[in-house]
């Protein structure tokens, strides 16, 4: 096939091209020429430093030895927090139960907990709290006497600490079951005690487990040596959380509880993960409570070495103050050393080394630019790849015009894919629109291989630009979504879905002086709205389309920002689709996170069938006008019909939402004079670090 400008395409078989006889004789003083001075002098201050080496690999094994102690630190972290997390399952099963059981007997709920409590040994003890009227008051401590708990009462503590009978009240919150048993705690009325109430009361109004801040069981109360216990509430609705504070309230039947003591469930962790570690677990909300844990005994007041410690959060209900410091007993992760002659020696041959690997590796580097070749295209890096092409940074032979070249991924065989890959090229090079990436040519080369040329954009995507600057003001945000609506108009004119919006095919650049200029990329699994029979689709000429071709009826595009018929039915996908993306992609610039979060498809698909995702004025840091916000949501409606009809409309509603002050080219100036700079060496970073393309975005799907 001849490329897009009449010429035969030339390139290599594989992307380390072919060295010619000629350039192979001029290898060696390619290399010579590669040594540069910097090189020299490098080697000259490693060799003449090399008597010291013994202390600069000294501290290399420190280092070395750090980082080992880093990474168990983290695991002993991981590990605790493991440990705590499992208790609260069983609470939010018991929780269910609680919930559909119209009422629990004493016998139900001893059957219900006593398996998980043989799960998790270390639990002290479910509880069932239920909101007791006054008028009430009697007869439920009449069953829980009739039940064998004799002098069963609803008691509290006294201004003198000592149990009495609870004053009358219009309810009562008591221990009513508790397995196992306690005939001292049992009929404790928490909606006497200030502290525990306060954390009910969260609970009741939130939906959400609490927990409470440490405290000495009521048994133990005077017992200095044993460690503070923390209870977990978890509240029960009458038909199940109504998910508004005034009906949580009204339809509160009580609460599920789990008390132990955090002691024992960190000690088990650490059992497996604190070889050479101490630990010392505190709540910096509580600061004069005595520690949650620590090991070995008294390690709070062990010695420290300086670089040996590490402080980490714990994540446990809503207690978000919770830290762990770990430290290294004395005598674990100590250093080896090294003799004085042994690193003089290393460090020169590791100099010797490092001339002639740096120095060899740049040579071969000049060689491969001047060798692979594709077409009219001198390949220079390669940029990254996915599923469908390798994408290479490359530069016209003539016209020395900085280019990005698309090959098809090596391995990928078959007329069926190159069929494919063409048509991606020819629906993408039809578009026009400043805010569409641009297609500068095509072909295959000589052995077959099928690549495009495109523009070569020198920005950061939209994923990059909130994982460094977090989420982005209302007026940015739109500036955004208006060019990309730009761009999908043209696109959805011409009959052809995206199929594949997301944050990372979304570039920002300074183009032609405009700053924040946006490109739509990756066309790569565009859809032609031709008509659907059957699952599949006609092709762009006539009606003699290769319904192969599409691969309609399987999952094409990124499960987080996909539309719910893009999962359940993608042969009948529409324009409505690319809305839905572009109203997620909207959500994650204004929040940071995406409306619907999932470790896979399925769980996406069952959140977005779930509803609504959380308002955008809880989950985004920064106020939300409430026009934008319902322009937001109307996009990610699950019922097509709800969406806006075009990306001509919703263009037209983001113009109307009157976010002000509105994003003018002096804001895009500034941000791109004083965080651009930073910005795109950050990409540019994590590029040479992780080998993925990040101009262009190729069709890298893993990261959503």
């Amino acid at each position: 096939m001849t490329s897009g400008t009449g010429s035969e395409a030339r390139g290599p078989s594989s992307p380390t091209g072919r060295f010619t006889t000629r350039r192979l004789r001029s290898a060696f003083s390619l290399w010579r020429a590669s040594i540069s001075g910097t090189d020299v002098l490098l080697a000259s201050v490693l060799a003449a430093l090399s008597l010291g080496l013994g202390a600069y690999l000294y501290a290399q094994a420190r280092a070395s030895v750090q980082f080992a102690f880093a990474e168990a630190a983290q695991q002993l972290q991981a590990a605790v927090a493991q440990s705590l997390s499992e208790p609260l399952e069983d609470l939010r099963a018991l929780q269910s139960f609680l919930e559909a059981s119209e009422h629990v007997t004493r016998r139900q709920f001893r059957l219900s907990t006593n398996p998980m409590l043989r799960r998790h040994r270390h639990v002290y003890a479910f509880e069932w709290l239920p909101l007791v009227p006054e008028s009430e008051r009697a007869a439920v401590e009449a069953e829980a006497r009739a039940a064998g708990l004799t002098g069963y009462r609803f008691w509290e503590t006294g201004p003198d600490g000592q149990p009495r009978t609870s004053d009358r009240r219009p309810y009562y919150v008591p221990i009513h079951y508790m397995e196992p048993p306690n005939a001292r705690a049992l009929g404790l009325d928490i909606a006497a005690d200030p502290d525990r109430w306060l954390t009910a009361e969260k609970t009741r109004d939130s939906g959400t487990m609490m927990a409470s801040p440490p405290f000495a069981l009521v048994e133990e109360s005077g017992r200095a040596d044993t460690p503070p216990a923390v209870a977990v509430y978890a509240s029960v609705y009458k038909n199940g959380d109504p998910e508004l504070e005034a009906a949580r309230r009204a339809s509160l039947s009580g609460f599920a509880s789990a008390i132990f003591r955090v002691a024992p469930l960190a000690d088990a962790a650490a059992a497996l993960h604190a070889t050479g570690l101490g630990f010392v677990m505190r709540d910096l909300a509580a600061p004069q409570a005595r520690a949650l844990a620590e090991r070995p005994p008294g390690a709070a007041d062990w010695p420290r070495r300086p670089g040996f410690e590490q402080t980490f959060p714990v994540p446990f209900a809503d207690r978000t103050q919770w830290k762990v410091t770990v430290f290294a007993l004395p005598g674990a992760f100590l250093p080896p050393k090294r003799g004085a002659i042994g690193a003089a020696s290393i460090g020169i041959l590791t100099s010797m080394l490092w001339l002639v690997t740096a120095t060899s590796l740049r040579a071969i580097s000049r060689l491969r630019r001047q060798a692979e070749k594709v077409g009219p295209y001198h390949l220079i890096a390669r940029l990254g790849h996915g599923a469908m092409g390798v994408v290479w940074e490359a530069r016209h032979a003539l016209l020395r015009r900085p280019t990005a070249v698309k090959l098809l991924a090596p391995g990928t065989e078959g007329e069926r894919s190159l069929a494919r890959f063409e048509r991606e090229v020819q629906l993408t090079a039809g578009l026009t629109h400043p805010s569409t990436i641009a297609i500068y040519d095509y072909g295959r080369t000589s052995e077959g291989v099928f690549y495009y040329a495109m523009e070569l954009l020198r920005g950061i995507n939209l994923l990059q630009l909130v994982a460094f600057d977090g989420p982005l003001p209302p007026a940015r945000v739109v500036h955004l979504l208006r060019q990309a609506c730009g761009a999908l108009s043209e696109a959805h004119a011409a009959g052809l879905i995206h199929r594949d919006v997301k944050p990372a095919n979304l570039m920002i650049c300074v183009y032609g002086g405009i700053p924040d200029f946006l490109k739509v990329l990756d066309f790569g699994l565009v859809k032609h709205l031709g008509t659907v029979e059957h699952g599949s689709e006609i092709g762009m000429s006539g009606g003699d389309g290769d319904a192969s071709l599409s691969q309609d009826g399987s999952l094409l595009g990124t499960p987080l920002y996909m539309a719910p018929e893009g999962m359940s039915d993608p042969s009948s996908v529409d324009v409505r689709a690319d809305l839905f993306a572009l109203g997620a992609v909207g959500y994650f610039l204004l929040s940071g996170v995406s409306p619907f979060p999932g470790r896979t498809a399925i769980e996406v698909f069952t959140m977005e069938r779930k509803g609504p995702p959380p308002a955008l004025s809880v989950a985004a840091p920064n106020p939300i006008p409430a026009r934008l916000e319902q322009i937001i949501l109307g996009c990610l409606a699950i019922a097509r019909e709800d969406r806006p009809a075009s990306a001509e409309a919703l263009d037209a509603m983001l113009a109307a939402c009157g976010v002000e002050p509105a994003w003018t080219r002096e804001d895009g100036q500034e941000w791109w004079r004083e965080r651009g700079p930073a910005a795109l060496a950050t990409a540019r970073a994590q590029r040479e670090e992780t080998n993925q393309f990040l101009v262009l975005s190729s069709d890298h799907r893993s990261r959503g």
